[in-house]
């Protein structure tokens, strides 16, 4: 009766659209209420405290700082020049940008909404100018912001980690390769679509002539200058030019470029994608500071955060007096005004969404001990267990459960609401909760960009409305485009993406360690059995010695 009562009242609350921690917190307070002796009331400030004093909680606000001051300063449209610069050679061009951008920014916020926003505002007005297919632009900048709760300094691995009491920097060191894998899937996927459905991603004009002008001075076909001349003539001819001067100046700026032209301007490209790189290193010195503190042990995801911290505010502080010596400020004075507004919006972000967090997994807590409390949990468990069902199979039925729970429930709150109750049977079964951890963001990843409660479908057509409406006051065309511009674009543009992130998930599945072998190599201790076979004293144990058990079958499965 409790069990039912339970997830009544909570499809109920979710359905009038009671936010998530109210309905969370109600719940537990009427489950305790009803069906137990001892009123929560009793407990509820205790159990309060207890979350709120979680040292690795601390880390959830320092990290949205550290992204609201990177978002702030400026580096996500350096960032977004910079990578262009090296990948708009690919297939696929400029789409390729969105997923590298969002990977690298979301090594600094572990923020989704935040990716998504930044990177959409910065990209979207230069793929408006050249034709891109506008579904598959949306579905990569949807998809590429879900990379913020994934890849590491990730907030949605910190929250799992604290559901489940399993160690984040496992997590974190869990995630790195299934994020960046996920990436280079929708990067291949991107590259592959750009190839077989021509005009999807057209490659820029002037990449075109370098590409062909290369091709033709290695060898596939030399032209002679007198072959040269004639070719560039012709050109000119088809673009409709008659005049001299004209037909000139389209020989110079659009037509086939001989192989030392086309040398002399690739070296030029080069020359530039290698200064653009060095607007960046700020970015990747702060990455590199707070994931590699982490993974060698020498600070906790808390004080890594805090470093992460220090840097981006000094990163965002030097850009804006740099503003400054640009003269971009008329005074030193309206430069100090201009970083005390952009810290105060950044630490108003930073306490908001901390806010909702903080309140949201307090209350999961809560509902967690109610659960407990009332044995709902140790029912569900027995219940599991009595299906027989091995771990395989389990995981299997939870991945599409969550796949169908992610279309009408916000992620975070279908991660809060369940991860406690199935905890343990997940143990109950032998699933190794880390790298189930690593499934379950990308479930949540999925859900993010599911139609229709994925909430950064809807960040990005509200920001795809915004540039539209800038543009539209420029040029007919896009005002043509913002009458045009529906949600439904928004929709089948995610789905290439979210087959992607069903790859992935197979691929975990049939390659657990792709998740497990680096946290097993840091973290984990050979066992008895593999210091007896491969004949090692404990006390005589190196790094090869680690890499060759979490490589053995002596090392616990990911599932059984």
């Amino acid at each position: 009766m409790a069990i039912i009562t339970a997830f009544s009242m909570m499809g109920v609350f979710f359905l009038i659209g009671l936010y998530v921690a109210g309905a969370l917190g109600v719940l537990s307070l009427v489950m305790m209420q009803v069906f137990s002796d001892a009123p929560l009331w009793n407990v509820m400030g205790s159990k309060a405290w207890e979350t709120n004093r979680l040292f690795i909680l601390v880390a959830v606000p320092l990290f949205l700082l550290m992204g609201e001051l990177m978002l702030r300063s400026g580096m996500g449209e350096r960032m977004y020049g910079a990578l262009s610069r090296w990948l708009v050679f690919l297939p696929g061009g400029l789409l390729h940008t969105n997923i590298a951008s969002c990977a690298v920014f979301a090594a600094c916020s572990g923020s989704s909404v935040a990716t998504s926003a930044t990177i959409s505002r910065v990209s979207l007005p230069s793929f408006r100018q050249r034709g891109y297919s506008e579904r598959l632009v949306i579905g990569s900048l949807a998809a590429g912001g879900t990379l913020g709760i994934l890849i590491p300094p990730s907030i949605g691995l910190i929250i799992f980690g604290v559901l489940v009491e399993e160690s984040v920097g496992r997590l974190y060191m869990a995630g790195f390769l299934p994020g960046f894998l996920l990436a280079f899937t929708m990067i291949g996927m991107m590259a592959a679509t750009s190839v077989l459905i021509p005009g999807t991603a057209p490659m820029d004009e002037e990449v075109r002539r370098l590409y062909r002008a290369w091709f033709n001075g290695i060898g596939i076909r030399r032209y002679s200058e007198e072959q040269l001349e004639a070719l560039q003539q012709e050109q000119a001819t088809e673009a409709g030019l008659t005049d001299a001067t004209e037909r000139a100046a389209y020989r110079r700026g659009r037509s086939t470029l001989s192989y030392g032209e086309a040398t002399a301007e690739w070296l030029r490209m080069l020359k530039e994608a290698v200064i653009g790189l060095l607007a960046i290193i700020p970015v990747l010195i702060i990455i590199v500071v707070v994931l590699g503190s982490i993974y060698t042990g020498w600070a906790t995801p808390t004080e890594a955060a805090a470093l992460g911290v220090v840097g981006a505010l000094l990163v965002a502080v030097t850009n804006e007096l740099y503003k400054r010596q640009q003269g971009i400020y008329a005074s030193w004075g309206e430069s100090i005004r201009s970083v005390k507004v952009m810290l105060l919006d950044a630490i108003i972000s930073t306490v908001r969404t901390s806010s909702m967090i903080m309140l949201i997994v307090m209350a999961a807590f809560t509902l967690s001990f109610a659960f407990a409390r009332l044995g709902i949990s140790h029912d569900i468990s027995e219940w599991i267990t009595g299906l027989n069902l091995n771990a395989l199979q389990f995981v299997i039925i939870l991945v599409f459960f969550y796949l169908l729970l992610g279309t009408f429930m916000e992620s975070f709150a279908m991660l809060v609401t369940t991860i406690p109750i199935l905890t343990p049977s997940l143990e109950a079964v032998g699933v190794d909760l880390v790298w189930f951890g690593i499934i379950m963001v990308i479930l949540v990843e999925a859900a993010l960009i599911s139609p229709p409660e994925g909430i950064n479908l809807y960040i990005l057509h509200g920001v795809r409305q915004d540039v539209d409406a800038q543009m539209a006051e420029q040029t007919a065309a896009a005002q043509e485009t913002l009458r045009e511009s529906t949600i439904t674009d928004v929709y089948i543009g995610v789905m290439p993406f979210m087959g992607c992130m069903a790859l992935v998930i197979g691929l975990l599945f049939i390659f657990p360690d792709i998740a497990l072998w680096a946290p097993c190599i840091i973290y984990d201790v050979p066992s008895r059995e593999f210091l007896q076979f491969a004949n090692i004293e404990r006390d005589a144990v190196g790094l090869w010695d680690n890499i060759r058990y979490c490589s053995s079958e002596f090392r616990p499965r990911a599932y059984q």
